[in-house]
């Protein structure tokens, strides 16, 4: 197998939605964009992330396909590119686009064509198969499944465990299921949500038998290039205009300080310095965060450095969508939860051959399966926690995703 990658020369704009299609995978942050049809490879992951060397086997195998690439750049050549589920042992597989479209932040554009005997790419070969959005969903939506109550409960739940001492933070996700009425294209809901947020990476990502995930992730869990290496976990919420009373709550600060503390112990030991500023806030168009931008320059080592997924594997799930102690935090989550989280709050992005990559928290997504969306929103517990706050920060957080599910979405009521 060999990968071409050409630089592309100027002419008619390229939509990288379009070029994924509903049927493609699409990650477009605001550093590098990817967007890819078909299937060269499926790299498998059977055991997920636990298996490390299942991780770098993936880095081996670009490695070991055979590269034209004059153009030289994080992700030309061959790119793997996936979610994989928020349950870190669970089955995973990475996809090599047959055909791959990338756009950085300088406006440098290339293709990239993967196959037994490939052709040379360029502009007309990538317009040449773009799709295009469809409308938005049919109506009238129907919510089928809510848990409110529930929610609030598991809520309950867990500040009393975390108060006598079994953990310190675990996050508890809500889980809404929606009737659309008829079936929805993926590249529209992705659209909107992308126009929503254009500060957030957005995505596309099909499971075979499972549905299209779609979202678009405030939240960076790591990217790499060659030996550098970034993080910007977000923890602490409260509604778009209201953040800033974040820097001043002992609460959110202490759930945002134990993301960070977790992170920084996976980073630290890989890294030759690693600078962890103060939390400050990101605002968003629905809500604001806390955030820190952490970045750092990994240790030289005989080989390569670990990759970007090797990283992502290390840190997932970080204290943002899982807890502290990490396996207690998981285990309360799979007693309290309605069901597996699937694709939702895990691991989302594009590797190269060389290792680079980034990889976003599947957050502000939904799966979509014909007329069926399964969204899912969470908030940290910690001891200060109070159920009816939590349950009201869910709801911020599933009313953004819906609204680009749905024309009607304040039709439907989140807490019926």
């Amino acid at each position: 197998m060999k990968a071409i990658t050409r630089a592309l020369e100027p002419g008619p704009p390229i939509d990288p939605i379009a070029v994924a299609g509903d049927h493609g995978v699409l990650i477009a942050g605001c550093s590098l964009t990817v967007a890819g049809q078909g299937r060269a490879a499926v790299l498998g992951l059977p055991a997920g992330l636990h298996d490390p060397a299942a991780a770098a086997g993936v880095s081996r195998a670009l490695a070991a396909i055979e590269r034209d690439d004059p153009v030289g750049l994080p992700g030309t050549g061959p790119v793997a590119v996936g979610s994989l589920p928020f349950e870190p042992g669970a089955p995973a597989a990475l996809v090599v686009p047959a055909l791959l479209y990338g756009r950085d932040s300088t406006g440098a554009e290339w293709a990239t064509v993967v196959a037994e005997d490939p052709v040379e790419p360029d502009r007309a070969l990538v317009l040449a198969g773009l799709a295009h959005p469809e409308g938005a969903a049919g109506a009238p939506p129907r919510l089928v499944a809510s848990d409110p109550a529930d929610y609030a409960a598991a809520v309950a739940r867990a500040r009393a465990e975390i108060r006598r001492g079994a953990l310190a933070k675990v996050v508890l996700a809500r889980r809404l299921v929606v009737d659309l009425g008829r079936p929805v294209a993926p590249t529209a809901v992705l659209g909107r949500l992308a126009n929503r947020e254009p500060s957030a990476t957005a995505f596309l990502v099909r499971h075979p038998g499972a549905g299209v995930f779609v979202g678009a992730s405030p939240e960076l869990l790591v990217s790499r290039r060659a030996r550098q290496v970034r993080s910007h976990p977000l923890a602490g919420t409260a509604a778009a205009g209201d953040g800033a009373g974040l820097l001043g709550s002992p609460k959110e600060l202490e759930e945002h300080r134990l993301v960070v503390a977790d992170i920084v112990s996976v980073l630290e030991p890989r890294c030759l310095e690693l600078d962890v500023p103060p939390p400050s806030l990101v605002p968003l168009a629905s809500m604001t965060h806390l955030g820190t931008a952490i970045a750092g320059t990994l240790r030289p080592a005989a080989g390569a450095p670990p990759s970007a997924l090797e990283l992502a594997a290390a840190l997932h799930p970080t204290p943002a969508v899982g807890g502290v102690p990490r396996q207690r935090a998981l285990a309360l989550i799979g007693e309290l939860e309605p069901g597996r989280r699937g694709p939702w709050a895990g691991p989302v992005g594009w590797l190269d051959a060389d290792g680079d990559g980034d990889f976003v928290v599947g957050l502000r997504s939904s799966t979509l399966a014909g007329r069926r969306a399964e969204v899912w929103a969470g908030a940290g517990i910690v001891a200060a926690s109070d159920p009816a706050a939590e349950l009201a920060e869910t709801d911020l957080k599933l009313a953004a995703v819906l609204r680009c599910l749905v024309a009607d979405a304040e039709s439907l009521v989140l807490r019926q």
